[in-house]
């Protein structure tokens, strides 16, 4: 009998989030948690999708996600600039993939805020991301920088985050 693909499709709404402005260059969420984000311990998964509503995100709201195989502390907390993480701070926190939104080309508005997703794109080459956990983990952790604009979030759930991973092994 064969394998089936499989995979998982996760929600996150970041616990660390502040109703306030943010600048180019401010960690929006610290390391969050997605548990079972590879199917074995130190496994691999293929992120193949991944939609973001950001309340208060504007055309000019750019931001990155950054993926990390541990959940050590960034450096920063949300709010702080990204620009205070040092070298080693990050080396320790073990990242492993990254996905630019631009506000204007992979978001449109929604309410009163932006919709970003992140697809397959042969001219960024974002999608898919494989991702691979740290021995004896399934988890994999993510965090959010914004990268231009200027961002202010209207309250402390302004950010859901949904990740859609196949499942290698």
């Amino acid at each position: 009998m064969g394998m089936y693909p499989a995979g998982n499709l996760v929600k996150i709404t970041p616990d660390d989030l502040n109703a306030a402005a943010y600048t180019e260059g401010d960690v929006i969420f610290a390391k969050q948690e997605i548990a079972s984000a590879v199917p074995s311990r130190g496994g691999c998964s293929l992120l193949s999708n991944v939609t973001m509503f950001v309340e208060g995100a504007a055309t000019d709201d750019d931001l990155a996600l950054l993926f990390f195989d541990n959940s050590t502390a960034l450096g920063e907390p949300a709010a702080d600039p990204a620009s205070d993480i040092t070298a080693d701070e990050f080396r320790a926190a073990g990242c492993i993939g990254m996905i630019k939104f631009d506000g204007g080309a992979s978001a449109i508005a929604v309410g009163n805020g932006r919709l970003y997703s992140g697809t397959y794109d042969s001219v960024s080459g974002n999608m898919p991301l494989l991702l691979k956990a740290a021995v004896g983990q399934t988890s994999i952790w993510v965090a959010c920088v914004q990268y231009a604009g200027t961002l202010d979030l209207v309250d402390t759930d302004s950010l859901t985050l949904s990740l859609g991973f196949k499942h290698l092994g």
